[in-house]
């Protein structure tokens, strides 16, 4: 797949990207981003303290595009990073915007990041995906109007009219890269980074995102992206350039000036040789006296531009003193834009018409859910009130039970793993708040919690014969929804805190050794003392007790009898036999409501973990 946007030759035969002339309106204020003495450091707990910044000086100017090189582990991400005010704790030093200390909330508010993993959603469209940014990041008193002369303006410079209604994972990897810019473009914010926007790119379509990048810099934006190797053609676009090695800035200022810079410094560029692979090449010995002056001789170009105030130590500080939210997420998030409820309509929009779109999370779960109940009622067929096989029709509904928990459990898993990067980013961009996002998130997926174990025991009860009453059926029915509510929340709990691998690990190995204390395997009287205290505490007790009260409790009577011995002809007295007895199915649902309950607490908490990680 390839990219429609236009090139031309040049006469020795070299691709210009030829960009379209529509243009977003430009930044009104010109702006300086001079930063000095800018140190970083984190915390680690076989190493201690491990510096990665040492002192960096440079400024970054509207109107230009600033490249950031290096060798691999120079820093140039984490440079980034502190730059763009997404890393604050162990960070020092002094920003300035235009000779003013910055204030980091609202320079976050003006600026955009956007790393070299940009995860979006990729059952949407593109001009869904802009839409949503548009919803969420303009103000809610945006005309509608407005939106889609901004959405198709984004379209033209970005040259994405062939794949405006392609969905995201249809895009080839230009496209996606220049969509990720067009989703921060929505705001046209005057202060851009790139976290190596090239990556994964050939040298053509490459050459094509960076004349994009270009174009939005002399447009009067700050533009700053890091590029891990550039080809010479790439080199020629950038205005200025930051060079680091070993999280020291060997250089920082325009390009016209940079070997000039190094030459002064002892080291002499060969004719006809890549300046990035020269620098490169330099930063790689780093070690060497040579390259110190190559260090100092920047911080002194740059301290000697004029400072009107001290030194600020710890700027996570000293934001922190003014700050009236004293979260530590507060210090990079901006505001959100529109209202709660705005934020939780558009939300539920977008989760269900990707739920709609996604093929396991959906189609084939209700699928797998009517096959399975088929295949059971197949097995199982009219069991259910005969006597002499009860043994089996007790087998039937733990298996009931184990599917409707491990049926929702596992595709949960990975389905919040998909969103749980674009959940960090969106929120710390200041799209939407927690709540919102929680709520939607929850409400989004009732139909599907509702509607597969409908569809499973509807058909799996009839078939296997269980009795004909619809208390009985209405019974087993809310054991069997919220068993997949259960299964579901500890799938996105376990989705949201770890990682694929350890998730899948996880659930299994935590929830099926609960099992052994259902009811099913061994009678609760016969285990050992020190044991029995894990049934009270095992929600697959309470569900399979819940199911067997339902068949076999509330004065069923007596079974039929199709051969010449059963030895269970009561269904109370079965209950009695396997310590189940008593009408207590509300005890039961009040146990399995309040576990759920905590599941929806634990996955809000979840939630928070997941976005203080990221700071």
């Amino acid at each position: 797949m390839t990219d429609s946007a236009g090139q031309r030759q040049t006469s020795n035969g070299l691709a210009i990207v030829q960009i379209p002339v529509v243009r977003l309106t430009p930044p009104r204020q010109e702006l300086e981003l001079h930063f000095s003495q800018v140190s970083y450091s984190v915390k680690s707990a076989t190493k201690g303290t491990k510096q990665l910044l040492h002192e960096v000086c440079g400024q970054l100017r509207s109107g230009r595009l600033t490249g950031v090189l290096g060798p691999s582990g120079a820093g140039k991400t984490t440079l980034l990073n502190v730059l763009a005010g997404f890393k604050v704790n162990g960070v020092s030093g002094q920003f300035d915007l235009n000779g003013q200390p910055r204030d980091l909330l609202s320079f976050r508010n003006m600026s955009s990041y956007i790393p070299q993993d940009f995860e979006m959603l990729s059952l949407l469209t593109v001009e869904e995906t802009l839409r949503v940014s548009a919803d969420l990041k303009l103000p809610t008193s945006t005309p509608l109007e407005q939106k889609q002369k901004i959405i198709d303006d984004i379209v033209d410079i970005l040259n994405l009219q062939s794949c405006r209604r392609t969905l995201v994972r249809s895009t080839s990897g230009g496209e996606r890269k220049r969509l990720s810019m067009g989703i921060e473009l929505i705001t046209n914010p005057p202060v851009m980074f790139f976290d190596e926007p090239t990556s994964g790119l050939d040298s053509v379509t490459s050459l094509q995102v960076m004349g994009y990048l270009q174009r939005l810099a002399h447009d009067g934006r700050i533009v700053v992206c890091v590029v891990h190797q550039p080809s010479s053609n790439l080199m020629r676009l950038f205005d200025d350039v930051l060079v680091l090695a070993h999280g020291e800035l060997l250089y920082a200022g325009p390009q016209a000036e940079m070997l000039g810079c190094f030459q002064q410094a002892g080291y002499c560029c060969p004719n006809y040789y890549n300046p990035a692979d020269f620098v490169l090449e330099v930063g790689s010995e780093s070690s060497n006296q040579r390259c110190d002056a190559l260090i100092e001789q920047n911080k002194d170009r740059h301290s000697s531009i004029k400072r009107l105030h001290k030194l600020i130590p710890d700027e996570q500080t000293a934001l922190m003193d003014s700050a009236i939210d004293l979260r530590p997420d507060s210090v990079v998030r901006p505001k959100e834009q529109v209202s709660f409820s705005y934020q939780l309509c558009v939300l539920m929009k977008r989760h269900l018409r990707v739920m709609s779109r996604n093929l396991i999370a959906v189609q084939m779960r209700i699928i797998m859910h009517v096959v399975v109940a088929l295949l059971l009622g197949v097995v199982y067929w009219q069991i259910g009130d005969d006597a002499a096989k009860l043994p089996s029709n007790v087998a039937c509904l733990f298996f009931v039970m184990l599917f409707a928990f491990s049926g929702n459990a596992m595709p949960s898993i990975l389905l919040c793993l998909q969103e749980s990067a674009i959940f960090i980013r969106e929120y710390y961009n200041g799209w939407y708040s927690l709540n919102a996002y929680y709520i939607s998130k929850v409400l989004a997926d009732l139909p599907l919690q509702f509607t597969c174990p409908t569809l499973f025991i509807g058909i799996s009860y009839f078939m296997t014969g269980q009795p004909p009453e619809l208390s009985r059926f209405l019974m087993c029915w809310a054991v069997c929804i919220i068993t997949t509510f259960i299964g579901h929340f500890i799938g996105v709990i376990a989705g949201s805190l770890l990682d694929m691998q350890m998730s899948i690990f996880i659930v299994p190995a935590s929830t099926i050794p609960l099992m052994l204390f259902s009811g099913f395997f061994i009678r609760m009287r016969e285990l050992s003392w020190f044991l029995r205290p894990i049934c009270d505490i095992s929600f697959f007790r309470y569900i399979f007790e819940g199911l067997m009260r339902a068949i076999y409790g509330y004065d069923r009577g007596h079974l039929s009898c199709q051969s010449e011995y059963c030895h269970f002809k009561s269904g109370k007295q079965f209950l009695k036999d396997i310590d189940m007895q008593g009408d207590e199915f509300g005890w039961d649902m009040m146990v399995l409501s309040l576990v759920t309950l905590l599941l929806l607490i634990a996955f809000y908490a979840t939630l928070h973990v997941s976005i203080r990680r990221a700071l």
